[in-house]
């Protein structure tokens, strides 16, 4: 079966598919910070840091799940 538009379905493995949403997580926290560089707006350039950093947030809690629970399996 072919992965949907999140690039997952039933046959995704749980570590494939949260290597997936940890990429996802670094490219949209290279995206914000990208924003932030670019922006002129000291009120606009702080809300994509604020974006970034929750981000990131995110990908580090993805990683310590997937330290967690996957890793451990194999």
């Amino acid at each position: 079966m072919k992965p949907d538009q999140f690039g997952v379905n039933e046959d995704t493995r749980p570590d494939e598919a949260v290597k997936l949403a940890m990429e996802r997580e670094r490219k949209a926290r290279e995206f914000y910070l990208r924003c932030a560089g670019v922006v002129h707006d000291p009120g606009v350039k702080k809300m994509f840091e604020f974006l970034a950093k929750e981000e990131g947030r995110h990908f580090d809690l993805l990683e310590k799940e997937y330290d967690r629970f996957i890793a451990q399996e194999g």
